[in-house]
């Protein structure tokens, strides 16, 4: 388990919503890349590094393979799944005084007109857990703690364990994202 670190966030202006309109952004403190979770698995284990790292890249050559043959693929046990997924819209196109020059059909939705991408979904019970242990402290947007933070300086386990409310669980926060700009 980790120490409680607090992860650092910052209130960032929504300018797509309009003004007045914030959402959180967490400022991520690095990147664990391949070699170093591996690294980090076999510790304290007795499996060697090469072994997890040979592996985790079979194991991701696979769940490969059966996207491509059009399944969703479960990374873990209530981890992660992945699916192939197919991006793109298509609309009416309009004339220069807005009114409908053709008329879009599903007939004119193809494959060749979309993005073809891995969707992926991480597990409620995972982001339970997480959310169970987090612990967040707000700063500005260069990480330097804010002053009047009133972010609970416990984790949700810990400020449980100090009231009569349950902790709180669950929620399917997927990554987000769709308040980036």
């Amino acid at each position: 388990m980790a120490d409680n670190v607090k992860i650092p966030y910052y209130a960032r202006e929504n300018t797509k919503v309009g003004v007045h309109s914030f959402y959180p952004q967490p400022l991520p403190k690095g990147t664990f890349g391949f070699e170093r979770m591996c690294r980090k698995a076999a510790k304290n284990t007795t499996i060697e590094v090469h072994t997890v790292r040979a592996a985790v890249q079979e194991y991701m050559k696979c769940a490969q393979e059966a996207l491509l043959e059009g399944n969703r693929v479960e990374i873990g046990e209530q981890f992660v799944t992945l699916w192939p997924n197919l991006k793109g819209s298509i609309k009416d196109e309009l004339n220069q005084d807005g009114t409908v020059k053709k008329a879009a059909t599903a007939k004119d939705l193809t494959a060749n007109k979309c993005k073809s991408r891995v969707g992926a979904t991480v597990s409620s019970v995972f982001s339970a857990e997480f959310e169970r242990q987090v612990s967040w402290v707000k700063t500005d947007k260069t990480g330097a703690p804010v002053e009047d933070d009133e972010d609970a300086t416990e984790t949700n386990e810990e400020a449980a364990e100090n009231t009569d409310q349950p902790a709180t669980g669950g929620g399917d926060n997927n990554g987000g994202g769709e308040n980036e700009g």
